[in-house]
C-alpha cells in the first residue's frame, strides 16, 4: 500500500496549488473559491512539475480515490498504468471558457460577450470589461490591486449585463453595481434593487405583479474591507488609489497629493484632476418616475392598498393587517396595533416600498424659496416661473413670505410669522428666527412628506433641479444633508438640500438644537443637523457660489446651481449659458 511519505508528498504537492489565503477563500464566492481549487493534476503539469512527482501524485491520488469509493487502499505493488490513462487524459483537456466571477487564469477565455479575461496577480484573474492597473477594485473581496495583464483575447461583441429597464432574461446578470436580475414574467426580467413578490412596480408600465425571482448573482457593490484601506476627506489618495466614501474617486493635483472627490467635483485652480483608482460605487438608486397607472390606482399614506397592493409618497410600503385589508404605512411591527383597536396586524408587506412622488424625475424633490414682498425678488420669481425653471421644475414647490403675501405669475405666496434681521457673527444677515418660522411652515404641511428631498433655494440662484437628482440619486432613502461649501465647512444657504429623513428628524426634535439669532440660517442648519445625528454629504460641485469662491462660471455643466444673479437680465444670461452647457 502506498507509504505515509508519499502520501504526504501528494498532498504537499496539491495543497500547493491552492495559494489563496484561507481569509481571502472565506470572501470568495463558492464558485470562485472552486474555480481556484484546480484539479491537481492539471495544476501540476501547469506549474511545471517533473514527471516523476507527477506520476508519484497521481500513484497517491488514485489510492485516495480507490479508497474513498469503498474498493481500499491500492498496494504500492500494484500495477498504476491502469489508471495514469485518465489522469493524462484529464490533465490535457482544455479548460472551459470562465463564467462570471470565475478564475480565468488558465483558460485565458471568457464565457460572456465584450470580456477580456485580465490578472490581478499570479494566482488570480477575472473576465470583466475593463480594469485599471496598479489600483484595487472597491467591487472585488480583497483590496490587492491589479496588474490587468491581458490573458487570452477579448470576446467579439458587446458586454451582455443589463442595465434598469432592460431585459436581462438572457443574460443573467446586471451592470451597475449593487443590482440584481428579477424576474416580472415568462417574457421579461430587469435589473433592479428591490422587488416584492407578488406586487407590482410603481415605475413599471404597468400594474402586472411581479413574481421577483432571481436570475444570477447580483452584482458586487463596494466590499467592508473598502473603509479600512481606502482614504476620505483630506487624506491623500495617492498611495491608496480608492475612496472611502460611495461615489467618490480619487482626483490628483499631482503625483504626489490627491484627494477623494464626488465625480466631475474637481474644479480646483492648479490641480490637474487626474483620476486615479476607480470610483467607489454607490448603493443602487431607488425609486423612479412614477408611471400614471400608479398615480391612479395607489393608495396614499393611511390609505387602503389591499387591491392596488402599491403607495404612493416617500419611504411607504402597502402592510397587510389581515386577509381582506391592507393599508399604506410607513412601518409596521407585526402584533397588536394600539391606534387600531389593539387589533392584530401580520404587516406582511405586499409591495414595493414608496421613495418619493416623482413625477417630473427622480429622486423627487420639494423645493420652496422665501422671498420679499416688495424689491427685485418677486420679479425673479416671477421670470422663472415663466421658464418653468428652477423651482417650478421640482416635483412640487411652495412660495413663502413673511408678515404678508404676494402673487408671482398667478400663485400666492403662503404667508409665515416674521422676525427681525440682525448682523450675524460673520457679518452675514442674522435671520436664524426667521428661517426657522418658516421651515416650521414647511413641516407643518403635507407636501414634503411625499418627496425623496427637500431644497431651499434662494430667489437669486439660477437652479436646474434635474441636475441635483444626480448628485443626490444614490442617496435616496439616506438620512443625509449636503455640505456644498469649505468655506466654514458648511451649508451655503444659496442652495439647501434635506434628505426626507433628515427633516423628519428635524420635524420631531427642532427643540434640542441651539437657536441664536446672531447666526445665519445655513450655519443654524448645519450645526443642528449635525447635533441630530444626520450624516454630512460633502459636495461643493453642487453648487458654484462667488460667495463661497467656487463659482467658475455658468457654463459648468456638472454645478446644479449659480449663485448670486439679483436681477433679471443677468439671472437669464446664466441660465442660457448653462443651458447650453455638458456635464
Amino acid at each position: 500500500m502506498a507509504t505515509t511519505s508519499d502520501l504526504e508528498q501528494s498532498q504537499l504537492l496539491t495543497g500547493a496549488l491552492n495559494k489563496a489565503p484561507a481569509t481571502d477563500a472565506q470572501q470568495m464566492p463558492l464558485d470562485v473559491v472552486r474555480s481556484r481549487q484546480r484539479s491537481p493534476t492539471t495544476a501540476l503539469l501547469a506549474a511545471g512539475l517533473s514527471g516523476a512527482a507527477l506520476l508519484l501524485a497521481g500513484v497517491a491520488l488514485a489510492a485516495t480515490s480507490s479508497g474513498r469509493h469503498g474498493g481500499g487502499l491500492r498496494s504500492a505493488e500494484e500495477p498504476v498504468a491502469a489508471s495514469m490513462p485518465g489522469l493524462i487524459e484529464e490533465a490535457a483537456v482544455t479548460p472551459k471558457c470562465a463564467v462570471g466571477r470565475s478564475n480565468c487564469k488558465d483558460s485565458q477565455c471568457c464565457e460572456g460577450s465584450g470580456l477580456q479575461c485580465y490578472e490581478q496577480d499570479g494566482d488570480y484573474a477575472q473576465c470583466r470589461p475593463s480594469c485599471v492597473a496598479g489600483a484595487p477594485d472597491p467591487q472585488h473581496w480583497d483590496g490587492k490591486p491589479w496588474s490587468c495583464k491581458e490573458l487570452g483575447s477579448r470576446t467579439a461583441g458587446e458586454p451582455a449585463c443589463g442595465k434598469p429597464g432592460q431585459d436581462c432574461t438572457h443574460s443573467h446578470c446586471c451592470a451597475d453595481p449593487g443590482l440584481q436580475c428579477f424576474v416580472k414574467n415568462a417574457s421579461f426580467a430587469t435589473c433592479k434593487a428591490e422587488c416584492v413578490a407578488g406586487g407590482p412596480d410603481i415605475t413599471d408600465m404597468d400594474s402586472t405583479p411581479w413574481t421577483c425571482e432571481k436570475l444570477g448573482e447580483r452584482t458586487p457593490g463596494a466590499q467592508d474591507w473598502v473603509k479600512d484601506q481606502c482614504s476620505s476627506g483630506w487624506e491623500s489618495c495617492v498611495k491608496t488609489n480608492c475612496c472611502k466614501v460611495p461615489g467618490e474617486q480619487c482626483h490628483k493635483q499631482n503625483d504626489f497629493f490627491g484627494e477623494c472627490k464626488a465625480l466631475n467635483s474637481c474644479m480646483t485652480p492648479g490641480w490637474s484632476c487626474e483620476k486615479a483608482g476607480l470610483q467607489t460605487p454607490a448603493p443602487p438608486a431607488k425609486g423612479g418616475k412614477v408611471s400614471p397607472w400608479a398615480l391612479q390606482k395607489c393608495g396614499r399614506i393611511n390609505e387602503g392598498c389591499t387591491e392596488s397592493k402599491c403607495c404612493l409618497g416617500m419611504d411607504v410600503q402597502c402592510y397587510e393587517k389581515a386577509s381582506g385589508w391592507a393599508q399604506c404605512k410607513q412601518s409596521c411591527v407585526p402584533g397588536p396595533h394600539a391606534d387600531d383597536k389593539n387589533e392584530t396586524w401580520s404587516c406582511k408587506p405586499l409591495g414595493p416600498r414608496s421613495y418619493g412622488l416623482a413625477t417630473k424625475g427622480s429622486p423627487s424633490l420639494f423645493c420652496f424659496s422665501v422671498l420679499r414682498t416688495v424689491g427685485y425678488e418677486a420679479g425673479l420669481m416671477a421670470a422663472q416661473k415663466a421658464k418653468g425653471a428652477g423651482i417650478f421644475d421640482c416635483d412640487d414647490h411652495m412660495l413663502l413670505t413673511a408678515d404678508g403675501t404676494t402673487t408671482v405669475g398667478g400663485e400666492k405666496t403662503v404667508q409665515f410669522t416674521g422676525a427681525p434681521i440682525v448682523t450675524s457673527i460673520d457679518g452675514t444677515a442674522g435671520n436664524t428666527f426667521l428661517f426657522v418660522n418658516a421651515w416650521k411652515v414647511i413641516v407643518g404641511g403635507p407636501k414634503w412628506r411625499e418627496h425623496s428631498f427637500t431644497v431651499k433655494v434662494d430667489p437669486d440662484a439660477v437652479f436646474f433641479p434635474e441636475r441635483l437628482r444626480w448628485h443626490v440619486a444614490a442617496h435616496n432613502g439616506e438620512k443625509v444633508f449636503v455640505i456644498n461649501c469649505h468655506r466654514g465647512d458648511m451649508i451655503y444657504g444659496a442652495l439647501e438640500v434635506f434628505s426626507f429623513s433628515a427633516i423628519q428628524e428635524w420635524s420631531i426634535r427642532a427643540k434640542e438644537c441651539n437657536t441664536p439669532n446672531n447666526y445665519g440660517e445655513d450655519k443654524y442648519m448645519t450645526q443642528c443637523m449635525d447635533h441630530l445625528g444626520v450624516a454630512r454629504l460633502r459636495d461643493e460641485s453642487v453648487l458654484g457660489d462667488k460667495l463661497c469662491h467656487t463659482f467658475s462660471g455658468c457654463g459648468m455643466g456638472w454645478n446644479a446651481a449659480f449663485h448670486p444673479f439679483k436681477d433679471v437680465g443677468s439671472w437669464t444670461q446664466c441660465w442660457n449659458e448653462a443651458n447650453n452647457a455638458k456635464a
